[in-house]
């Protein structure tokens, strides 16, 4: 359960926060009617949340948000004031402080405000974004059609590459594949033969075409997922399907 921190010397205002911060937030209360036994608190307990008044006898408001600020400067404070000066207000924030209200507080836009307060100090948490994912990128990389495909070979079978993309390409074939199990795909990029690993991820039959004799043989198309890359090969790759997508209709040789 999350902590929050009551520093008020006016024991009624105190009493009343410290019944909000219970019955309203769902938080742990800690009450003070000092900055100095605030900041001895705050060395032993763990806190979440500060209210702070500003105006009180000898270490005011604004000396112990400093010194909370030096320990912990992510924690967040928010001050409240009888006053209606606005200088130490302006000074707190200064210091800060992330909001401040007037005393008496209505507790509904206090509610606000800490939802406010507590969800940018939750994203000031969080740990920086991983850096990012060579992997994934691949797999959001455009595909490239081949106009009337390309030869190619799977497990040195005779295959047609469709379309390829950094993450995968489509192959037609007449010998049915296992989805699941990984093959041996090879083709030429740029006069160089480039060799991947790709797993057979989704398989359907396309269409029949005529063979010697009269016989109809059924096309396979199966969709691979690279899954092992050859040294140097992913520039390769790249390059190729770069060339592809500024190629127009009728443009692409096989």
């Amino acid at each position: 359960m999350d902590t929050a921190l009551v520093v008020d010397d006016e024991r009624f205002f105190l009493t009343i926060l410290g019944d909000f911060v219970s019955q309203r937030l769902g938080m742990r209360p800690l009450l003070a009617r000092d900055g100095a036994m605030a900041l001895s608190l705050m060395e032993k307990e763990p806190v979440d949340l500060v209210f702070l008044d500003i105006i009180m006898p000898g270490m005011d408001g604004l000396e112990v948000l400093q010194r909370i600020k030096e320990r912990r400067p992510a924690l967040p404070v928010i001050m409240l004031t009888a006053s209606a000066a606005i200088d130490n207000a302006i000074i707190a924030l200064r210091e800060g402080a992330d909001d401040f209200f007037r005393k008496p507080v209505d507790l509904d836009e206090l509610v606000l405000c800490v939802e406010r307060v507590l969800g940018k100090a939750r994203v000031a948490k969080r740990p920086p974004p991983p850096p990012p994912d060579p992997d994934s990128d691949r797999r959001r990389a455009p595909r490239a059609r081949i106009e009337d495909g390309s030869p190619a070979q799977l497990q040195l079978k005779d295959v047609r590459l469709l379309d390829i993309s950094l993450s995968g390409a489509l192959v037609e074939h007449s010998e049915p594949v296992n989805p699941g199990e990984i093959y041996r795909l090879s083709f030429p990029v740029g006069g160089k033969e480039v060799q991947v690993l790709a797993r057979a991820i989704r398989a359907f039959a396309s269409h029949r075409v005529t063979v010697s004799g009269g016989g109809r043989r059924v096309m396979y198309r199966t969709g691979m997922e690279f899954v092992g890359i050859e040294k140097g090969a992913s520039e390769l790759i790249a390059a190729y399907v770069e060339s592809l997508m500024k190629q127009g209709p009728g443009e692409q040789s096989a």
